[in-house]
């Protein structure tokens, strides 16, 4: 028998962590271990959103599981549309919690933007996610259907990146996150390249580490936001937890032993982070050929804070270049329908779909 006939009778073990009631159910009707791995295959790379179109699987087994484990997840309740391009998606879980996810098209690239948690806890001061607080953490299931969900939506285009860095922080739901993205990665699955997804995180040390000894070959992106540690505090009250040094300590360990690019994340805000200390400061932290600075200039919540101008934003990112350090201004996308970076807050949850 060849390797996939091996595959088949041994099951599919992370198809298991994936589609646990699927699991059961399939226990409970005996049958053989390969129909988990077709109703997974069905699901992550046929990518059917009701199991009477996965048609490998017998008619009798598909309307049981319509019945008791339906193949979606989450509700598609809204997609809203930017002048730019981008699209924003409104969800809603099964307890009836919203969460949004973005897509941003740029040239070639198709880059689907997803969530990890129901809200956020890290309280960021300029993050309006932040001020929802936190409900609950998505299973393995509702983050990667987002992937799924977008790429029936953008057929025959396909998703050729993923970001996590939608509404959550997602190294507190580290176990999760982790196996959505192995079913994205997964030849068996969705198929996304290991090195065309990027994780970021608000900066907690020990999970920085543990994110380095994985074997997947996933990006990383820490928040900074600022070089200073007391104003570092203020911004971002994880800061309190992580002092700068112990940030960049597990920075360091991260590059060291996973020899890939580290981006650290940085929004500009008016008065606040944007004067020419702060390039000298980042000068020095930053001082690693594998660290790169991505500058975002801030987008607009009700949280009293300003953006620094795109004139002042190019002066500082010249600034960063001449100090030695490997930077870029990245455009916002999606501002008119508020699905820019730090404005995902599920708004106006209670809106009806509206027609496409």
């Amino acid at each position: 028998m060849g390797l996939a006939g091996t595959e088949e009778r041994a099951g599919h073990p992370l198809a298991a962590e994936f589609l646990p009631e699927v699991r059961e159910l399939l226990a409970e009707r005996g049958e053989p271990a390969y129909r988990l791995g077709q109703a997974y295959a069905a699901l992550a790379s046929s990518l059917v959103s009701d199991w009477g179109e996965a048609t490998s699987l017998p008619k009798e087994l598909r309307e049981e599981l319509s019945g008791r484990v339906p193949a979606s997840v989450l509700e598609l309740r809204r997609i809203s549309h930017a002048r730019d391009g981008t699209r924003k998606y409104l969800f809603f879980t099964r307890d009836g919690h919203a969460i949004e996810t973005v897509m941003i098209p740029e040239r070639s690239r198709r880059t689907v933007c997803i969530s990890t948690q129901v809200g956020c806890p890290m309280a960021c001061t300029f993050c309006a996610t932040g001020l929802l607080g936190i409900k609950r953490n998505l299973k393995a299931r509702e983050i990667a259907e987002q992937v799924f969900a977008v790429a029936r939506d953008i057929a025959p285009e396909r998703v050729t990146n993923v970001v996590v860095m939608g509404m959550g922080e997602p190294f507190l739901n580290y176990r999760e996150t982790i196996r959505a993205l192995r079913v994205l990665n997964d030849p068996r699955g969705f198929r996304l390249a290991a090195r065309h997804i990027a994780v970021s995180t608000s900066g907690l040390v020990d999970k920085i580490r543990r994110f380095a000894d994985e074997p997947e070959q996933f990006h990383l992106a820490i928040s900074l936001h600022t070089p200073f540690e007391e104003e570092r505090r203020r911004l971002m009250p994880v800061a309190a937890r992580h002092s700068i040094p112990e940030l960049m300590d597990a920075a360091r360990y991260y590059v060291e032993r996973t020899r890939r690019k580290l981006f650290f994340e940085y929004t500009l805000l008016a008065g606040v982070n944007d004067g020419p200390e702060h390039v000298e400061a980042l000068a020095e932290l930053l001082d690693h050929p594998l660290y790169h600075l991505n500058l975002l200039r801030f987008n607009w919540t009700d949280t009293g804070f300003s953006a620094t101008s795109l004139r002042r934003a190019r002066e500082f990112l010249r600034h960063a270049r001449s100090q030695g350090l490997s930077a870029t201004l990245r455009p916002s996308r999606g501002q008119d329908i508020e699905a820019a970076c730090g404005q995902l807050a599920a708004g106006d949850a209670r809106g009806s779909a509206e027609s496409r």
